[in-house]
């Protein structure tokens, strides 16, 4: 691909230098559904960080802190990359039960499609992770709808906040979170996918034509096709309407998410690629058991990409456990090295003696 040019699907080209910027809503009714730990998981795909943020989230009442939240901006590239984008992430805080925020309210609060900088919480020492927007205004390119998976909740809140979502025309995902939490994950998904498509509503239209992914921010299943599906999403109106031009010829395609079998099983199967590609730099480049400790090792390393991937998937403890049990095969290798070359012919020439004295 020419660095100065990305060719876009549908006969149109932007400069590489300078993505489309689009701003995603992340809503729900529920307000355990999960929205949080998914736009802490777009934004930093570190496992570290997140097992921090969970702990600490846990603690946080976010009802009273603000309307929306900032998390700040990530890039995607898509997986036949041919296009990418910048996404700023927008999080709506769920209905202020505290406040005795009317419904209707917190659906036209949550649905809007231009918000002010000033109506959001500003970072402070509990919740770090917000950022502060770059613009006074920011106008909404797409809605993230949001599902637990797990939960017991009747599906006609989910179908009611889509109706109020497909009235603002922007592109709709529905995200099912926690599906890690569910033994029957397959029936249940098909189910719930069914109970969409199927609904006998005005919106029937829409329902059938929604993306659906399922997701598991614990194990960062399918989090990467989020923002696939998101950049197919935001690109889709800029194609539509460059059909119009005489100049352009545009082939919509479209983004089919993988399952959450197939995607757990993709996501088991990179693991063990990191792994293996982390203990082989081991392999490589830690020969001497005498060479030193984790720590030293990690800032001399830290930046290479097996060690950067593997801390980001496994976490840092484990990359810290498998230096040590690596530097303790070498201290075995060692031992074993001794006492083949100064025991083993010690006690052979001891034989050797005994023989000859017998033989005597």
């Amino acid at each position: 691909m020419s660095k100065t040019t990305a060719i876009v699907s549908g006969g149109f080209t932007s400069s590489a230098l300078s993505p489309p910027i689009y701003t995603l809503a992340i809503v729900s009714i529920n307000p355990s559904s999960g929205k949080s730990s998914l736009c802490k998981r777009l934004i930093d795909s570190n496992i570290d960080e997140y097992r921090l943020f969970s702990l600490k989230n846990k603690s946080i009442n976010k009802q009273n802190l603000a309307t929306w939240f900032y998390w700040g901006t990530v890039k995607h590239r898509r997986s036949d990359e041919k296009r990418e984008a910048l996404f700023h992430l927008i999080e709506h805080s769920t209905i202020a039960i505290d406040d005795n925020e009317q419904y209707d309210n917190y659906i036209k609060r949550i649905t809007s499609l231009t918000l002010r900088a000033d109506e959001k919480f500003h970072s402070d020492s509990d919740y770090p992770q917000i950022k502060t927007f770059p613009k006074d205004k920011i106008t909404i390119d797409a809605f993230l709808c949001i599902h637990d998976l797990s939960s017991t909740r009747r599906i006609s809140e989910l179908l009611f906040l889509l109706h109020a979502l497909y009235k603002t025309r922007r592109p709709v995902i529905i995200i099912t979170t926690k599906n890690d939490l569910i033994d029957n994950q397959s029936d249940l998904a098909l189910q719930f996918e069914q109970s969409i498509r199927h609904s006998s509503s005005s919106d029937s239209h829409f329902l059938l034509n929604t993306p659906i992914i399922h997701t598991s921010s614990n194990e960062h299943i399918n989090i990467q096709g989020v923002l696939e599906l998101a950049l197919y999403a935001c690109d889709e109106p800029i194609l539509l309407s460059s059909k119009k031009s005489p100049h352009v010829t545009a082939q919509m395609s479209k983004y089919i998410p993988s399952s959450y079998k197939d995607a757990y099983t993709n996501e088991q199967s990179l693991k063990h690629v990191i792994q293996a590609e982390y203990k082989t730099l081991l392999t490589r480049h830690v020969s001497d058991h005498q060479l030193g400790s984790w720590m030293k090792f990690y800032t001399a390393w830290q930046h290479h990409a097996s060690i950067k991937n593997f801390i980001d998937m496994f976490g840092k403890q484990q990359a810290e456990h498998l230096y040590d049990e690596h530097i303790d095969e070498l201290k075995k290798a060692a031992r074993q090295k001794l006492i083949d070359e100064k025991l083993i012919p010690i006690v052979e020439l001891l034989v050797t003696d005994q023989k000859t004295k017998l033989s005597r």
